[in-house]
C-alpha cells in the first residue's frame, strides 16, 4: 500500500500487488517409463519458459494465469505407479483472467464471410444494428483489452460508452491491428507478413489504452470495418461459481 501516515491511520495513495507465488503437487501415473518421458517432458518445457522468459499459462476453468515454474522436486510415492512432482509456480502478473470476447461485422459483408478472417474467436456476439449494439455484462470493474481493426479501414473509431478509442492511419485490405492496453503497443499485421509499429498514429489527445469500463457497453461504430474485443476480466482469484 502507498499512502500517507496521519495521526490516525494512513491516507492511501494506491496498492501495490507482489508477484504471485503457489506451490502444488501434481501426482503422474503410469507405467514407471510413462512417468519418466511425462516428466521430462514436462521440465523440459519449464525450463523453456525460463530460459526464453516467455510464461506459460496455468489454466482453472474458464480463467489463467501466465506464470513460470520456477522450482520442482520429483519424489516416489507409497503406490508403484505414481510419482510425486512439487512444483513451485511464479506468476510476474498476479491476476487470473477470464477473456470476454466481442466481434463487430463490418456491414459490407455477411457475418458468415466475416467469421472466414484468419484471426478469428470460437464465437462472437454480432451487433443486431449495424454500427451500433449494446454488449450485456455483469463485470463491476474497468479491464485491460486487445483490439483487433481488420482492413480496409480509414481512421477507424470505435466509441465504448462515450470513450472514443481512435487510431489516425490507413489499414489496407487483409491487414489487421492490434491495440494491447496491457503493453500498450499498436501494431498493423499486413497483408505481405510484415508488421508495422503504429504506436505514433494514435489519438494521442484521448488514450487509445483507457481500460474498459465495468459493466454494460454501448458500442458504436461505422460499421465500413470489422474488430474484434478481447476484454481481460481481471481478479486476484478465479470467481467461485455458485452452485445449485
Amino acid at each position: 500500500v502507498q499512502g500517507t501516515k496521519l495521526q490516525y491511520g494512513v491516507r492511501v495513495a494506491d496498492f501495490e500487488k507482489d508477484p504471485g507465488e503457489y506451490e502444488t503437487e501434481l501426482i503422474i501415473v503410469g507405467s514407471e517409463r510413462h512417468r519418466q518421458a511425462l516428466i521430462n517432458t514436462l521440465h523440459d518445457d519449464f525450463e523453456t519458459d525460463i530460459k526464453s522468459r516467455q510464461p506459460g499459462r496455468l489454466i482453472w476453468g474458464d480463467y489463467y494465469i501466465d506464470c513460470y515454474i520456477n522450482e520442482s522436486d520429483t519424489t516416489p510415492t507409497e503406490y508403484p505407479t505414481q510419482t510425486l512432482n512439487k512444483i513451485n509456480i511464479y506468476a510476474p502478473y498476479p491476476f487470473w483472467a477470464q477473456d470476454f470476447k466481442i466481434s463487430l461485422a463490418p456491414s459490407q459483408v455477411t457475418e458468415g464471410e466475416y467469421l472466414d478472417y484468419a484471426y478469428d474467436y470460437t464465437y462472437d456476439y454480432t451487433a443486431p444494428v449495424i454500427g451500433e449494439t449494446t454488449v450485456k455484462s455483469d463485470f463491476p470493474f474497468d479491464s485491460e483489452f486487445e483490439m483487433v481493426i481488420f482492413g480496409p479501414a480509414v481512421n477507424p473509431r470505435i466509441t465504448i460508452n462515450n470513450y472514443s478509442y481512435v487510431l489516425y492511419a490507413t489499414i489496407t485490405q487483409n491487414a489487421y491491428v492490434v491495440i494491447d492496453s496491457r503493453h500498450n503497443t499498436v501494431m498493423m499485421y499486413n497483408a505481405n507478413g510484415t508488421k508495422t509499429n503504429m504506436f505514433n498514429f494514435r489519438n494521442k489527445t484521448d488514450s487509445i489504452f483507457k481500460k474498459i469500463p465495468g459493466g454494460n457497453l454501448q458500442i458504436t461504430w461505422d460499421a465500413t470495418f470489422g474488430v474484434n474485443l478481447t476484454i481481460y476480466r481481471e481478479r486476484s482469484e478465479p470467481r467461485v461459481e455458485v452452485s445449485g
